[in-house]
This record gives C-alpha cells, sequence and structure tokens, in this order.
C-alpha cells in the first residue's frame, strides 16, 4: 500500500537527477516566503506604521512556522524509512496539537506579544490586529505543512509546489481586493492569507485521498509514537532557538528606530528568496540521509552532502548577486525613506556575504537530523544565537554603535560558527560509524 520513498531509489543520484527532486521543494519554499512578501508588498501602500505592524506580526509567525517546518521535516524523514497508517495517524495527532494550542495562545496573548516584542501605538494596534488572524489560525499552516512532508516523504515533491504556488496566487488577487477596492486595510491582508491558505489546504487533502496516505477518521486515537516526539522536539527546539533569537535582534533593531525596522524588514523580505535554494535541498538533503544512514551506506551520505551544499550555494549565491545588483531598483520598489533605503541595503549586502555559511549550517543541521541526532543542532544554535547573534550584535549595535550594520556582522559571525562546527562534528561521527 505504502510505497514510501521508493520512487526515489536507495542507488546514489547524479546531481541532475537529485535536481529534479531537489527543485520543487526549493519552489515551494520560494512560494511560501512569498506569500510574506506579497503581504509586505501590498501593505506599503497603508505606510510605514503597517509594514512596521505587519512585519512585527509577521516575525512571531514565523516562530510558529519554524515548529512547523521541524515537525514535517522529522515526519518526512520518518516516513521515508518506514511509510506507516499508523505514523501518519500520530502526525496529524501531533500537528493537530500543536498547530490549536499555539493558536489558541495567540488569540489569549496577542496584545502582550506585540507589546513585548516592541510594538506601540498604531504599530502595536496593526500588529496585534494582523497576528489574531493569522495566527490564531495557525493550525491552517500546520496542517499545510505535515500535509506537504508526507507527500513529499512518498517521492511525490511536485504536489506540495503547487499547493503553494496556488495559495500564493489567491493570496495576491483576494488580499488586493480587500485592500484597494473593499478597503479593509490590514484586516483585509490576514483575510487574504487566510482564505488562500484553507483552499490550498483543501487541495493537499484531496491529493493525499487519491494517493490513499491519509489519516483515519479515527486518527486523534493513535498514540503518539515516542521516536517522533523524541526527534521533533529538538529540532522544533532548535528552529525556535532560531526564531527566538530573531525576535529578540528585532527588539534591538525596532530600538534604532521605525524607519530602520521597516526598512529591515522591506531588505529582509526581499532576501527570503535568497536562502529558498538553503532550505528546499536541506529539505531533500534530510530525507536522502536518513534512507541511506538506515542502510549504513556512508559513502553514499557524504557525496549527498557534498552535492546538496554546492548545489544549495551555486543557487543561493547566484540569487544573492542578483539582488545586490537590483537592491536599490527592489527597495524603491516599496518606500522612497531614504533611512529605510540604507537599512534595506545593509540586510540585502550582508545576506549575500553570509551564503556560503548559511548553506553549511542548513546542510549540516539537515544531515544530523537525517541520522537522526537533532539534539547537537539544537544546542549549536543555542550557543550561535545566544553568545554571537544577540550578544555580540547587542554589543556592537548599542555599546559601539555600529547600528544596523553591527547587528547584521553578528548574524554573519553566528552562521560562520555554527557551520564550522557542525561540519566538523559530522565528519567525527561519520568517522566513527566507519569504525564500529
Amino acid at each position: 500500500m505504502f510505497k514510501g520513498a521508493l520512487l526515489f531509489t536507495l542507488n546514489m543520484k547524479s546531481t541532475k537527477e537529485i535536481l529534479k527532486f531537489a527543485l520543487p521543494a526549493v519552489i515551494e519554499n520560494f512560494l511560501q516566503m512569498l506569500m510574506g512578501l506579497s503581504d509586505t508588498f501590498l501593505v506599503t501602500r497603508l505606510g510605514l506604521a503597517a509594514v512596521a505592524g505587519v512585519s512585527l506580526a509577521n516575525n512571531i509567525i514565523t516562530v510558529y512556522q519554524a515548529i512547523f517546518i521541524a515537525l514535517g521535516t522529522i515526519l518526512s524523514s520518518v516516513l521515508a524509512r518506514k511509510m506507516t497508517r499508523q505514523m501518519l495517524n500520530a502526525g496529524m495527532k501531533l500537528t493537530m496539537l500543536l498547530g490549536g494550542f499555539i493558536g489558541i495562545l495567540t488569540v489569549i496573548f496577542a496584545q502582550d506579544l506585540v507589546y513585548f516584542f516592541g510594538g506601540r501605538g498604531e504599530v502595536a494596534a496593526l500588529g496585534k490586529t494582523y497576528l489574531l488572524l493569522v495566527g490564531g489560525t495557525i493550525v491552517l499552516l500546520a496542517l499545510m505543512t505535515s500535509f506537504g512532508a508526507i507527500i513529499r516523504a512518498n517521492g511525490d515533491t511536485r504536489t506540495p509546489m503547487y499547493a503553494s504556488f496556488f495559495a500564493n496566487l489567491l493570496n495576491l488577487l483576494l488580499s488586493a481586493i480587500l485592500i484597494f477596492v473593499l478597503h479593509m486595510g490590514v484586516v483585509g491582508v490576514a483575510l487574504g492569507t487566510m482564505a488562500s491558505r484553507t483552499l490550498a489546504l483543501l487541495y493537499l487533502w484531496k491529493k493525499l485521498k487519491e494517493k490513499n496516505l491519509q489519516p483515519t477518521k479515527d486518527f486523534f486515537k493513535e498514540k503518539i509514537s515516542k521516536e517522533l516526539i523524541f526527534l521533533t522536539l529538538p529540532a522544533a527546539g532548535e528552529r525556535l532557538a532560531m526564531r527566538v533569537g530573531d525576535l529578540v535582534i528585532m527588539v534591538l533593531i525596532i530600538a534604532l528606530g521605525n524607519p530602520v525596522f521597516a526598512g529591515n524588514a522591506i531588505g529582509e523580505s526581499i532576501t527570503q528568496f535568497n536562502y529558498m535554494p538553503a532550505f528546499g535541498l536541506a529539505t531533500v538533503t534530510v530525507i536522502l540521509v536518513a534512507q541511506e544512514f538506515g542502510h549504513k551506506n556512508i559513502k553514499a551520505i557524504r557525496f549527498y552532502i557534498t552535492r546538496t551544499y554546492w548545489l544549495a550555494s551555486s543557487m543561493m549565491f547566484a540569487i544573492g548577486l542578483f539582488l545586490v545588483l537590483g537592491s536599490s531598483f527592489l527597495s524603491r520598489l516599496f518606500t522612497s525613506d531614504t533611512t529605510a533605503l540604507a537599512a534595506s541595503h545593509t540586510v540585502i549586502l550582508f545576506s549575500f556575504l553570509a551564503t556560503f555559511f548559511v548553506t553549511g549550517t542548513t546542510t549540516y543541521t539537515a544531515a544530523f537530523q537525517g541520522i537522526g541526532n537533532a539534539k547537537l543542532p539544537l544546542y549549536t544554535t543555542i550557543i550561535g544565537m545566544l553568545v554571537i547573534r544577540v550578544g555580540l550584535g547587542y554589543v556592537l549595535s548599542q555599546i559601539f554603535a555600529f547600528g544596523l550594520e553591527g547587528i547584521w556582522f553578528a548574524v554573519l559571525a553566528d552562521n560562520f560558527f555554527r557551520f564550522v562546527f557542525l561540519k566538523l562534528r559530522f565528519q567525527r561521527t561519520i568517522q566513527h560509524y566507519l569504525e564500529i
């Protein structure tokens, strides 16, 4: 009944075959981030306060998204090795519990969250509105992520890509109508996002049923396996540490003023595209390494890690260079404020400089998760985020007054540290398996 990832056989694949399998995942990540960019672009027509408010809310929502991506990654890894109805039910149950719980907490503490992370006045009011609607229904994104992970583990990376494309197109159209025709402002953007995710989720559910991969009706009675929990918790913790660190960095940036914060948000919206190859190929790396590790094929694991790293780096470098060269034009699509433009240019430049460090970090984090060790990336991320990114960022931006440039230098240093450390530890880990 379940073919698992047998559609993508366990023999070592050429670069062309890896790309054929990976590109839909890369494009899917690209399209998911495009939704945030579309919202930011549309909201710029409502003023910098709306940009800052929606950006603040989206930074909180990315924390939630990080947890669901971690669950989806582990779900893909586990199902790639053993696709069973019990695991499908357990994955669905865990997704619903997490998504529902986070959504309820968001509704209760929306105002506190926005205020805690620096929102004040009009920015806080607009951010709260967006967070209540989009964050309160975050279970939609949770289910989309897990459904995509199940389909991807079955060897189909195209269907999740189509779902993301469908969601983005609908979001752009619906949000534009709600803002410019019905004049619903930030509420319109939020409603457009919610409606598009709902329809994309229905599409994925239909595809699951066609492939006979849907959970059973009594999935809530299924016991969640210890393996799924023990792998998901540290993976989610790693993603959560990343996002929490980013939120603290956001507080440091807010202290530099609304124009700088808005410019940073614009720059990050633009550079989201730069990271898509790394994230997409990391998803594929998890599946490939998990398959080969199950067969103790260390040679293949090394081969895939090297290939996915250089493929991700090459694509990320090309996109980053394009964004740097076009940074002035792209930033002016969002604003004409000189301070915001300068901040956006800074973000785009440092994102490009971090290319090889970011791809290395994501590749080796995925490799560790593929072999069932999600704890080391968690510990490494906590150290890197708290000590280097946040600690050094505070010192450079506040004490030495290097401003936004100081914060982004700390981000660069954090990615360098984690890449080097994880690479060295993974090489030692693989050597250990060769010796036993």
